[in-house]
C-alpha cells in the first residue's frame, strides 16, 4: 500500500493508494498551527479504517528544492527529511520530491478526460514534455521518456525563479515596479496568484487595498472592472510566453501541460488566439515551425500531484 501527499502552503492533501493506484482513502488537512508534517499524517491515518501497517512506500510532493532527501518547504516553517519520515511513520521507503515533479508524474498516469487540449499540435510520441503550474508560486518541471519503463520520468526545476523577460515598454515598467517591491523581477512574481495582484496594482497605480486573485479573475471574466480585464489579459500573455520559453528550454516536442487551479479556472481564456500567438512567438522561423507542432494541454484533475506522488512511490 502507498501513502501519497501533496504538501501545499495552505493544505496538505493525503491519500492511501493500492499498487494499481486505486484511491483507498483521501483527505485534506489545514497546515495552519501545525508544528510539522508528522502530526498531520498521523491524524489522517487515525481517521481511516485501514490498517496502516500495510504501508510499505510513501512519497510527498513539496514546494521547494529537494536535495539529498531533505527540503525546507518554500511557504511553511518546516524541515522535512526522508529518513526521519521513514522512522517516524515506520514506512520502509519514503521519498520527497518537488511538487512539480509530483504533478509531472501525475500527468503520466491520468486519463484523457483529465485534460483539456488548448493547442492540438503534432506531438512526438517519445518527445520531452514540460509541466508549468501558476498558483501561490510558479512551478516548472520536465519529463523524459525512458524506454526501460516504456514511459516518462519527471525531473525537477526551479525555473519559476528565473529572471522575468520583458519585451514591451509596459512590461519593462512592470519589471521596474516589481524590482521596487521585491528587489528582483522573476517570472513567479508576475505569473502566480500574487503576481496577478501585482499586475493589477501596477495598472491601477493607487494605494487602494488589493482584491484577491480570485476576485480579479472573476471581475475580468465578468468584464465588470476594466483594470481587472487588462491585468488578466497581461497575465494570460505571460503564461503563454513562459510556457513557450519552457518548451524551448526543454525541447518539449511531446507537449506542454498547464497544471494547477489557476489554469483550470481560465481554460476558456487560455484557448484564445492571444495565448496561442504568445506561446508560439519565439525565435527564428525554423524554431517557430517547431513551436507550431507542440501541443498544449490543461490538467483538469485537482489531485494530479497526489496521483503523481503515488506513481513515483510505486518505483521505490
Amino acid at each position: 500500500m502507498i501513502l501519497a501527499g501533496d504538501i501545499g502552503g495552505t493544505n496538505t492533501r493525503l491519500a492511501l493508494f493500492s499498487d494499481n493506484l486505486d484511491v483507498l482513502h483521501e483527505n485534506a488537512i489545514k497546515n495552519a498551527g501545525r508544528p510539522d508534517l508528522i502530526s498531520i499524517i498521523k491524524e489522517f491515518l487515525a481517521s481511516t479504517k485501514i490498517d496502516d501497517a500495510g504501508i510499505d512506500r510513501a512519497c510527498f510532493g513539496v514546494a521547494g528544492p529537494v536535495a539529498n532527501g531533505h527540503v525546507k518547504p518554500t511557504n511553511l516553517p518546516w524541515e522535512l527529511d526522508e529518513r526521519d519520515l521513514s522512522r517516524d511513520l515506520n514506512v520502509p521507503k519514503v521519498a520527497l520530491v518537488n511538487d512539480l515533479v509530483a504533478h509531472a508524474e501525475g500527468v503520466e498516469v491520468l486519463h484523457d478526460d483529465h485534460f483539456v487540449t488548448i493547442i492540438p499540435g503534432e506531438p512526438d510520441p517519445h518527445g520531452n514534455r514540460a509541466v508549468i503550474a501558476a498558483g501561490t508560486g510558479l512551478g516548472e518541471a520536465g519529463m523524459l521518456f525512458d524506454p526501460d519503463i516504456n514511459g516518462y520520468r519527471a525531473f525537477a526545476s526551479e525555473g519559476g525563479h528565473t529572471d522575468f523577460a520583458p519585451r514591451t515598454d509596459q512590461e519593462f515598467a512592470l519589471a521596474k515596479f516589481t524590482q521596487k517591491e521585491r528587489g528582483t523581477a522573476t517570472w513567479e512574481r508576475v505569473l502566480s496568484g500574487p503576481g496577478l495582484q501585482r499586475i493589477y496594482r501596477f495598472l491601477r497605480n493607487t494605494d487602494a487595498p488589493d482584491p484577491t486573485p480570485e476576485q480579479i479573475g472573476k471581475s475580468a471574466i465578468a468584464k465588470s472592472d476594466p483594470i481587472a480585464v487588462a491585468a488578466l489579459d497581461l497575465f494570460i500573455h505571460f503564461y503563454a510566453a513562459e510556457a513557450g520559453n519552457l518548451a524551448l528550454k526543454l525541447l518539449a516536442t511531446g507537449g506542454v501541460y498547464l497544471s494547477g487551479g489557476i489554469a483550470v479556472s481560465l481554460v476558456d481564456k487560455l484557448k484564445s488566439d492571444a495565448f496561442i500567438n504568445s506561446f508560439r512567438d519565439k525565435g527564428p522561423d525554423k524554431l517557430k515551425a517547431m513551436m507550431n507542432k507542440i501541443p498544449v494541454h490543461v490538467v483538469t484533475l485537482d489531485t494530479c500531484a497526489l496521483y503523481g506522488a503515488a506513481n513515483y512511490a510505486r518505483r521505490l
